[in-house]
């Protein structure tokens, strides 16, 4: 086999493995429950899932997010609020004591996610 043809089965073999690791992740099924059905082998499987693991084959993800403007007029605002947090690069959060404590959490774990 030359050395083309092996690079070329290389990348198809890991393709090959991808798709069977984010499929069996999304089964929901055990490793071993998945590798039955799909009759392929256990051992390859935990091989190849190491294997991608150690390169970050598998471990990116993009999650979109969708951030709207809200119209000035819409944000009601009078200045006084309880609770205001001051951000790096000019950026506040002001709170006030009728605010959604949901959307406050997730806007606090979407920027310490950053």
């Amino acid at each position: 086999m030359t050395t083309q043809n092996n690079k070329e089965s290389q990348t198809g073999g890991t393709k090959k493995w991808q798709a069977h690791l984010a499929a069996q992740a999304k089964s929901g099924l055990s490793r071993s429950e998945y590798c039955r059905r799909q009759q392929i082998s256990y051992h390859a499987f935990g091989y190849w899932r190491r294997k991608l693991s150690k390169t970050g084959g598998n471990n990116v993800a993009l999650v979109p997010i969708t951030i709207q403007a809200m119209p000035a007029r819409l944000i009601d605002y009078d200045g006084a609020a309880d609770l205001t947090l001051v951000l790096p690069g000019n950026m506040s959060i002001a709170v006030g004591d009728n605010f959604s404590g949901t959307t406050l959490n997730r806007l606090l774990n979407l920027l310490a996610a950053r």
